[in-house]
C-alpha cells in the first residue's frame, strides 16, 4: 500500500524556526495515510504545534508534543488549552449552497477570533482558543449537520494514540 499523505499549505502559526513532522493516521481509522505537522522548537525535544489537525484526534494548536528518532508524533505531552472543531462539507452540494457553509464558517470562526486551515475545499479545521465562544459556530454546525450539508467533530471525541 503506497503511503498519502495529508499536507497544512496554510498553517495557523508561521515562524522562521518551524520544522515539519508526520502523524501516522492509521490508528484514527485511515491506514496508508499521514498527515504533515508543523511545529515549532520548544526544549527537551519536544516541539509545540502551529497547525490546526485535519484528522488526528486528541491533538490542538499549542499542544507539546514528542517525536520519535525518524520524526513521527509519537505523543502528546502537554495540552495546550486549545480545542479543534472540524467538518466535512458534504460532496456535491450546489453551488450556492456550497457558498453558503463554507462562507458561513469562515466568517463565523473569523468573527469569534478563531483560526481556520481547510484541506482542500470540504474540510475545514478550526481552532478554538481557551475561553473563546464557539457558541455560534457550533449553532451553525448543528443547523446544517441537521440539513444534511455537513458533518462536524471536536478533535477530542477519541484520544491521540501513537503509532
Amino acid at each position: 500500500m503506497s503511503q498519502k499523505y495529508i499536507v497544512h499549505e496554510e498553517p495557523a502559526v508561521r515562524t522562521a524556526s518551524q520544522r515539519i513532522a508526520m502523524a501516522d493516521l492509521a490508528p484514527f481509522g485511515f491506514p496508508g495515510l499521514h498527515e504533515q505537522v508543523w511545529l515549532g522548537g520548544c526544549e527537551d525535544g519536544l516541539f509545540v504545534m502551529q497547525c490546526v489537525p485535519f484528522r488526528i484526534y486528541g491533538l490542538n494548536l499549542f499542544d507539546v508534543v514528542r517525536l520519535d528518532e525518524d520524526g513521527m508524533l509519537v505523543e502528546v505531552v502537554e495540552k495546550g488549552g486549545h480545542r479543534t472543531l472540524r467538518a466535512l462539507l458534504e460532496a456535491g452540494l450546489e453551488p450556492q449552497v456550497f457558498e453558503e457553509v463554507a462562507g458561513g464558517i469562515a466568517s463565523r470562526a473569523r468573527s469569534g477570533g478563531f483560526a481556520v486551515e481547510w484541506s482542500g475545499d470540504r474540510h475545514a479545521a478550526i481552532d478554538v482558543p481557551a475561553g473563546g465562544d464557539s457558541a455560534s459556530l457550533v449553532a451553525f454546525m448543528d443547523a446544517h449537520e441537521e440539513a444534511g450539508t455537513l458533518f462536524w467533530e471536536w478533535s477530542e471525541s477519541q484520544p491521540f494514540q501513537g503509532p
